[in-house]
């Protein structure tokens, strides 16, 4: 099979560099790799030049577009997709390549690795995704873009990815669900694995959550029957955003309200959102230690608000907004 290599670049000039050499060292070539700028404003030019690889520039679109841009250069039978600032292992188009064992396959994706674990947030965001991909089973029904392969003919036929989707978010996800749900197979292969840059900054990270939760509506709109989650994301995570905005506004009220009974279903909301997430926190607590599972306790109830309020945007913008134009 021949794959080529599609790399997104935003401003990535500092870990560009590294995706660039690992692509270029894989046990199994690639036919050719593509570096689609989006936009960028510091020395990812330069960067892309300087390893030879092709090169396109676009106006800033998001990913998507750069994704679908790339795919429209490439000439491999196989589109192979990752991040600028992943940094794939040597064997890791290799192992996706050999997930393609029968001509229903579609897609095959595969795990995360770490490139910065002597941040404590980027150890708890990386240890929840570890936690999560090894609950996955052979056949899925989401692949993330940070590292996938898909056949060319099965991504041509479902049109690639929404660029509709403006920014980093929910595309992955609606491409997925498309070619699932029309009869295509879609493969984790857990040892093909990309070693990425978390986040390590908390304010920044949050944003990005928000911008996650806006975005999700989006998906929502167009995917109802995954509002209940996929192989990756369950219910639990879904509910986990409302439950705290509902919490946060149950407590502020319980002053003015005072009763026994609206105090305890609060009680009992609190105890039901701990819950969902008690199995990651005591899986992370095992590996990572008692107080980075503790802090990773704190770090998703954060987290959680900061997707609610971006739901609400979203809420107003996909759903009050279009009904209202209609």
């Amino acid at each position: 099979m021949r794959a080529s290599i599609v790399i997104p670049a935003f401003n990535a000039a500092s870990t560009l560099a590294e995706c660039l050499e690992a692509c270029q060292r894989q046990t199994a070539p690639a036919l050719e790799i593509i570096v689609v700028d989006d936009g960028s404003s510091d020395a990812t030019p330069e960067i892309a030049r300087r390893y030879g690889v092709q090169y396109l520039r676009q106006q800033n679109r998001g990913p998507a577009a750069a994704r679908n841009a790339g795919a429209r250069l490439a000439t491999g039978d196989v589109l192979v997709f990752t991040d600028s600032d992943c940094v794939p292992e040597a064997d890791w188009l290799e192992k996706l390549l050999a997930g393609f064992t029968d001509s229903t396959i579609a897609g095959v994706g595969g795990s995360y690795g770490i490139r910065n674990d002597s941040s404590i947030l980027a150890r708890i965001v990386h240890e929840e995704i570890v936690q999560r991909h090894q609950r996955l089973r052979d056949r899925v029904d989401f692949l993330g873009s940070f590292n996938v392969a898909y056949r060319r003919a099965a991504f041509e036929a479902a049109e690639g990815f929404d660029e509709t989707f403006a920014r980093a978010s929910g595309e992955d996800n609606d491409l997925a669900y498309r070619l699932h749900d029309n009869g295509g197979t879609l493969r984790f292969i857990a040892g093909a694995r990309v070693a990425h840059y978390h986040p390590t900054r908390l304010l920044p990270y949050l944003r990005t959550q928000m911008r996650h939760g806006f975005w999700r509506m989006r998906l929502y709109a167009k995917h109802p029957r995954r509002s209940g989650g996929d192989d990756y994301a369950g219910l639990g995570e879904l509910l986990g955003p409302p439950a705290v905005l509902l919490l946060a506004a149950g407590f502020l009220a319980l002053p003015l309200v005072g009763h026994a009974i609206f105090a305890a279903a609060l009680a009992l909301l609190a105890a039901t959102y701990l819950f969902t997430t008690a199995g990651l926190t005591r899986a992370i607590a095992r590996q990572l230690g008692l107080v980075t599972g503790l802090a990773y306790r704190g770090m998703t109830v954060l987290r959680d608000a900061a997707r609610g309020l971006g739901l609400i945007g979203g809420i107003w913008t996909f759903v009050v907004r279009r009904r209202g134009m209609a």
